[in-house]
């Protein structure tokens, strides 16, 4: 590994990774604050370290008071808070030389004052790093099903289909190269009120997938909406090219609308 920047070069590296490791949520010129962020750094520290500086920095920090850690493995868990504008996810994996040792922390921008307290509770034993991006299949630094979310969230006809932020934060942890497929099916997702209210040829075609979109399971999970329990009681199955692993995205009638909420998002083995 080569030898670890002095505080002040590293306080200025890690700026201009602010600056550029960025996934954006809107094209304006003022970002959104929940734009979701990531950086990454070299170590040599072992994960049971990383773990505990984080535990302390969340224990001190004036910033981190409403904020807890949900995960029990030092590489990979996540700090939640009622007053963070998002999950904040943290990896730490060990790869063979020359990658060697790599820490992501993956944010939004509204939570910057929180994640420079993280970084600071970290101290000089990290060196920035450019994140691998897109396609590289490495933890909490690809882009993930929830960026994807994200996107398209404020895009999606309203009162038709709704993507809630329990679906993008749970969609980070998911990886999936075909954007195009989650996004045809969702398309497909908000027309069903319309070709079963007005049927026609583009109807016929495509109900055997609504039917299977409208099949219901017993709810895997069950989210809050405008004050009370929703269970998502229908699923989308997307498997993977390879067969090996199904994404799974967990929706719900709307009970104001004819449409439907995206509410959860996770994976499972095919096997």
């Amino acid at each position: 590994m080569r030898p670890l920047l002095s505080l002040k070069r590293r306080r200025l590296a890690i700026h201009r990774f602010f600056q550029t490791n960025t996934y954006r949520h809107m094209s304006s010129k003022k970002p959104s604050p929940l734009t979701i962020r990531t950086v990454c750094f070299r170590t040599t520290m072992r994960a049971a370290t990383f773990r505990a500086l984080i535990e302390a920095a969340v224990e001190r920090a004036a910033v981190l008071n409403d904020s807890f850690i949900v995960g029990a493995d030092p590489s990979l868990f996540r700090i939640m808070g009622m007053a963070q504008q998002g999950d904040i996810l943290m990896s730490h994996c060990k790869f063979a030389d020359p990658i060697g040792i790599r820490v992501a922390l993956r944010y939004r921008l509204g939570d910057q004052a929180v994640l420079d307290q993280l970084v600071a509770a970290l101290g000089l034993d990290v060196e920035p790093a450019p994140c691998m991006g897109k396609g590289s299949l490495m933890p909490f630094e690809d882009r993930s099903v929830g960026h994807m979310l994200l996107d398209i969230a404020d895009k999606l006809p309203t009162g038709r289909l709704q993507v809630l932020p329990t679906a993008i934060e749970s969609g980070l942890d998911c990886l999936w190269d075909d954007e195009k497929e989650i996004k045809s099916e969702l398309k497909l997702l908000a027309e069903i009120p319309s070709l079963l209210l007005h049927g026609g040829v583009d109807a016929v075609e495509k109900m055997d997938r609504v039917n299977q979109l409208l099949q219901t399971y017993p709810p895997v999970m069950a989210i809050r909406y405008r004050g009370q329990t929703l269970p998502l009681r229908h699923q989308m199955h997307l498997p993977s090219e390879d067969g090996q692993t199904v994404l799974r995205l967990h929706f719900a009638r709307d009970p104001y609308s004819s449409g439907f909420i995206i509410g959860w998002v996770d994976e499972y083995d095919a096997a």
